[in-house]
C-alpha cells in the first residue's frame, strides 16, 4: 500500500511544517500556498469525484472517501499545531507587552515623583 507510505511523512511534515516560527516571510509564504492547495484539492474531489476514486485506487485506499478522510487528518493537524504555535507567539508578545507598559508606567511615576535632594 503505497498510501501508507505517503500519510506517515505526511503526518511528520505537518507537525514539522505546523510547529515552525509563523512570523517570516517564509512562513507567511506556505500558509498562503498551503490554503490553496487545500481549496484547489477541495474543489477537485468535489468536481471530478471519480478522479477521487482513481486516486485512491491508485495509493492503495479502498475508497476515494477514505483518501479525503486522510487529508482532512492531515490538515487537521497541521493547523492544530500551528494554531498552538501562534498562540504562543501572541502570548510572548503579550507578555513583552506588559513589561513595557509597567516600565513605562514605573518610569512615568518615578520622574513625576519630586526627589528631596
Amino acid at each position: 500500500m503505497i498510501i501508507k507510505w505517503l500519510l506517515v511523512p505526511g503526518v511528520l511534515l505537518a507537525v514539522v511544517t505546523a510547529l515552525q516560527s509563523r512570523a517570516s516571510l517564509r512562513g507567511q509564504a506556505r500558509r498562503k500556498i498551503f490554503a490553496v492547495v487545500t481549496v484547489v484539492a477541495g474543489a477537485l474531489a468535489v468536481l471530478f469525484p471519480a478522479l477521487l476514486q482513481h486516486i485512491a485506487d491508485w495509493v492503495g485506499v479502498t475508497r476515494g472517501t477514505d483518501l479525503l478522510v486522510y487529508g482532512f487528518a492531515l490538515v487537521i493537524i497541521y493547523l492544530v499545531g500551528s494554531t498552538s504555535v501562534r498562540f504562543r507567539e501572541q502570548e510572548a508578545r503579550i507578555v513583552l507587552l506588559a513589561r513595557q507598559v509597567a516600565l513605562a508606567e514605573a518610569e512615568a511615576r518615578f520622574t513625576a515623583t519630586p526627589h528631596a535632594h
